[in-house]
């Protein structure tokens, strides 16, 4: 019940605005009838007129949509039945209380001054105070009807983004269990160890998930971690080198993208090349307050990765690629090319900030 009427008192509150209509039909009520006080000599009188009139009106207006909302709460109480408020129930609520509210007007500067409102003053006040009304009343349905599909999209944005984080992990994990796979058909002895490490990273990985973004330093040992376990299974033909600043303690990446493009080096440069591979880790300041990370990798080129990755369009980095969207519109400017000395370089932009 409590609820029901804290629920109210947050409804009506958002009609106060309707207060400072009362000053606008009081200005036209004191223009329409300006010449007749003007000729009476009576202006000082009209002004005080119209301003008891800017008072009474926009405060009955409030009481009536007190009452309205009232019974209103007390049919869904009773009934169970709750009525949408539409644009049109507020419009006509309002015409309501500016009519008693005139009719009341006209009593107290009746009885206060000795002035009496003609039929054609009073319906001139009603034809203006009404347009006022209506014109308010459509800003605030459209400013209404825009906030509302602002919060559908980003509701719908927050879904979305959720749904990739989900299928983020478990590509991460297929990969993974592949290699896992690969050790122990090979008979390798590290292969207990190698579970075991991977157990603890999937850990770390599930945690970070978890987030929009993460410190650069939590991401950066996952994937050092990520780099090591590989190592186990590649040998000599893996090496790496992270280059990281010296605050990245303050800096927040998009979480696992450092992760999904280091992967994707693994499977698609290192992997397919007999002679392994080099890979390079780099986030750097960059010009117009933004951060750089640079993945770039040896072993197979560019061109043959495209072509083993349907044009360069895996789940991975699809994913990375939206989620980026998602945070930075398109400053991100996501690519990966290859460079002057022949390495596959994946890299993209990111502010560097916190996102909840």
């Amino acid at each position: 019940m409590r609820e029901e009427w804290k629920n109210y008192w947050s409804e009506l509150v958002k009609h106060l605005w309707r207060l400072p209509i009362g000053l606008l039909i009081a200005l036209g009520y004191f223009l329409i009838v300006m010449p007749q006080w003007r000729q009476s000599g009576m202006l000082l009188t009209g002004l005080m007129v119209s301003a008891v009139y800017g008072v009474i009106i926009p405060v009955i207006i409030v009481l009536c949509f007190a009452a309205a909302y009232a019974a209103r709460l007390q049919i869904a109480l009773r009934t169970g039945y709750v009525f949408k408020v539409s644009m049109s129930f507020n419009v006509l609520i309002s015409v309501i209380g500016l009519a008693l509210g005139l009719r009341l007007g006209m009593w107290v500067t009746h009885l206060s001054f000795g002035v009496t409102t003609t039929g054609e003053n009073f319906t001139g006040s009603i034809i203006f105070g009404g347009i006022v009304i209506v014109v308010f009343s459509f800003y605030l349905a459209y400013k209404q009807a825009k906030e509302e599909a602002l919060a559908t999209r980003a509701e719908a944005a927050e879904a979305r983004y959720h749904a990739l984080e989900n299928r983020m992990r478990p590509h991460f994990l297929f990969n993974a269990l592949n290699s896992l796979a690969e050790l122990i058909e090979s008979g390798q002895e590290n292969a207990a160890e190698t579970t075991y490490k991977l157990s603890d990273l999937y850990r770390r990985i599930l945690v970070n998930s978890g987030l929009k973004t993460a410190q650069l330093d939590s991401e950066i040992e996952i994937v050092r971690s990520y780099l090591e376990l590989e190592q186990l299974r590649f040998g000599s033909r893996l090496s790496f080198r992270i280059e990281q600043p010296e605050n990245s303690h303050t800096i927040f990446l998009p979480s696992l993208t450092l992760q999904t493009l280091v992967e994707n080096a693994i499977k698609h440069g290192i992997a397919s090349s007999i002679e392994g591979g080099h890979i390079e880790v780099k986030i750097a300041q960059q010009p117009g307050n933004f951060y750089g990370l640079f993945v770039m990798n040896t072993g197979t080129g560019f061109q043959s990765q495209e072509s083993n990755n349907d044009n360069g369009n895996g789940t991975g980095l699809a994913n990375t690629r939206a989620r980026l969207d998602m945070l930075y519109g398109k400053r991100h400017e996501f690519k990966i090319e290859s460079d002057q000395q022949g390495r596959t370089v994946a890299s993209f932009y990111f502010t560097g900030e916190k996102i909840d």
